[in-house]
């Protein structure tokens, strides 16, 4: 019993949390989630891989070309085929073994295909012969290109953004892309593993075991136990996830052109840890309110609300983290649980603040947690009508 002198709370929490997370690794509809998730994070991956490398797996056009080297047109994606004179060109163009043919003379170049070149072809042609006279004109006048590059002021454009925030350095934003692509995946997890601890809490009111397991041992450690199961089993699949999501993004090359910051996602799987702790917590409680399942999600609404208000604030303001509401909502919780770590990640939080902004997120979890305790150890034995928050608070 609860009160037998022999009772362990820590092995009443242990148990109960082992005895979760069988529960869930037997859950089918969790595994088919995360699937769905793996499937969703590499499958984007290879999207965007395929976006950026199809321009270079496609086979080079074919093009003859007369009075103009090779060299000319190195690095153009043209598969280039010098001929003698315009003729020969001209019929293979007529004959279909080129696409195009480039006749260099006196009065410039002449572009030749059947039926007329693209718009696209001519500007990439125009832009390889204006360099290839540029370097013959410094060849004529015995300048190399160095001497050339070196004797030009830089004329590069550039812009700056002079508000608060100041310009984005290519680190910021690379941590930023990190935090962001962590936070679509953590967003899911939170509402998948969160709910799970209510609709858990439900089922057993409703079945009545939670009154035989409540004459062994204590509500509040049978409570803890639970929680601390979802915890443990979505913490290590949350961390799967995004650890396949790193290395496909190692394994598809994107990380060559894209620094991203590694180092950015411990942050947010405290994040994570916070959020799993505070909205779990409170769908504990809202799942003690209720005698049967279907009412359960009037008690889960405010819940709810609140969650998806706490995760689009970043989803929509992740590009103007400078703004001062993303500043304001990254220092109160729940809301700043998803935004401080985004709001950090884009270089206008530092890591005081962020550990500041933690730290108030934290307090208000554990205020969150009590509050919590406190309605369940109320309403969970109650098998009358449902309880309002209110009253499952003041009972």
């Amino acid at each position: 019993m609860a009160g037998n002198s022999s009772y362990s709370s820590t092995q009443t929490i242990t148990t109960t949390a082992a005895r979760e997370i069988q529960v869930l690794a037997r859950t089918k509809s969790i595994w088919i989630t995360v699937a769905l998730l793996l499937v969703a994070v590499v499958g984007m991956i290879g999207f965007f891989t395929w976006q950026v490398n199809k321009d270079d797996a496609a086979d080079a056009t074919p093009v003859a070309v007369v009075g103009v080297p090779a060299s000319a047109f190195e690095g153009s994606g043209f598969d280039i085929r010098e001929v003698t004179d315009r003729a020969e060109a001209e019929q293979l163009v007529r004959n279909g073994d080129v696409d195009t043919a480039i006749v260099a003379g006196p009065q410039g170049w002449e572009v030749l295909e059947d039926g007329g070149p693209s718009i696209s072809t001519v500007s990439q042609i125009q832009g390889i012969a204006t360099g290839y006279a540029s370097s013959q004109a410094l060849e004529t006048l015995g300048i190399t290109a160095e001497q050339y590059a070196s004797a030009v002021p830089d004329t590069a454009v550039t812009t700056v953004d002079v508000s608060d925030g100041g310009e984005r350095s290519p680190a910021d934003f690379a941590r930023l892309l990190t935090a962001f692509a962590a936070l679509m995946v953590i967003v899911f997890t939170i509402i998948l593993f969160a709910a799970n601890i209510g609709s858990r809490v439900t089922a057993e009111k409703s079945s009545r075991v939670v009154e035989l397991v409540l004459a062994a041992v204590r509500p509040m450690d049978f409570l803890a136990g639970k929680i601390l199961g979802n915890v443990i089993f979505g913490f290590a699949l949350t961390a799967l996830i995004i650890g396949v999501g790193a290395a496909a993004l190692a394994a598809s090359g994107l990380t060559e052109s894209i620094d991203f910051d590694w180092g950015i996602l411990p942050i947010m799987l405290l994040a994570w840890l916070l959020a799993m702790l505070f909205f779990g917590a409170l769908y504990a409680a809202a799942g003690s309110m209720v005698q049967r399942t279907e009412d359960l999600q009037s008690t889960q609404a405010p819940i709810l609300f609140l969650l998806i208000g706490s995760m689009y604030i970043p989803l929509f303001g992740w590009m103007n983290t400078s703004a001062a509401w993303m500043q304001a909502l990254s220092w109160i919780p729940p809301f700043s649980i998803f935004t401080a770590p985004i709001t950090y990640a884009a270089g206008d939080l530092t890591l005081a603040q962020l550990l500041g902004s933690f730290a108030l997120a934290a307090a208000a979890t554990a205020a969150v947690v009590w509050v919590a305790a406190r309605i369940y150890r109320n309403s969970i034995l109650n098998n009358g009508r449902k309880m309002s928050w209110r009253q499952a608070i003041t009972a």
